[in-house]
């Protein structure tokens, strides 16, 4: 079965509608609630500075210039790429412990990289190209990747501070096809299953 490949329309949407979820989410952190657990060993303050890397890769990617001309022509196919690289989780987990101490406001720092972010995607053309350390992808297949993390995360973040929410439909479908994706010829069954209740062998992790 082919990798789905998306329209600007519909990533763009759906990152948008995340976009909005996330920040509001980020906003609901009681001042106190910041260095209690997050998501693993990250606290809440290292899940967030983590997450917002959806802005912050999309503003370096757009901005930057071509580093590996390799194409990835799909979310699930820059997926794939990035889990195959060595101990990425090792190198994922210090990042984001290394990048939750930048900023003391990670409310103000998330609004601002969301307001900076959705500006240069409004202001590019549909068939931008987004130039990433590991190849060149389109933006619209690459706007889908990073749906995937403000959905995954923003679960996360409403577990780790008390919230009974749920992403945004257009967010969670745009997110749903990537993970089916990346199940393989499976998917569409594992995705039966978890909805069935019934237990499953293999699981998709993401990363950023």
């Amino acid at each position: 079965m082919p990798d789905t490949v998306f329209r600007i329309e519909e990533t763009g949407d759906a990152f948008r509608f995340a976009s909005h979820w996330w920040r509001s989410m980020v906003g609901a952190v009681d001042d106190d609630a910041w260095e209690r657990p997050g998501l693993g060993e990250w606290t809440v303050r290292e899940l967030v500075a983590h997450t917002d890397r959806a802005y912050r890769t999309v503003i370096d990617y757009l901005t930057g210039e071509t580093v590996d001309p390799t194409p990835i022509a799909t979310a699930a196919q820059y997926f794939r790429v990035v889990l195959a690289e060595e101990t990425p989780h090792v190198h994922i987990a210090a990042r984001a412990k290394r990048e939750a101490a930048e900023r003391d406001d990670w409310v103000v720092a998330t609004d601002e990289l969301a307001l900076q972010c959705e500006k240069l995607i409004g202001d590019s053309p549909p068939d931008a190209t987004c130039h990433l350390m590991v190849g060149e992808m389109p933006l619209d297949q690459y706007l889908a990747t990073r749906v995937v993390e403000l959905v995954v995360h923003g679960m996360d973040l409403a577990d780790a501070i008390g919230l009974e929410v749920n992403p945004p439909p257009v967010s969670a479908d745009v997110a749903a096809r990537v993970l089916t994706d990346l199940a393989g010829e499976d998917g569409p069954a594992t995705v039966v299953r978890a909805l069935a209740g019934r237990s499953s062998a293999r699981s998709v992790h993401v990363l950023q």
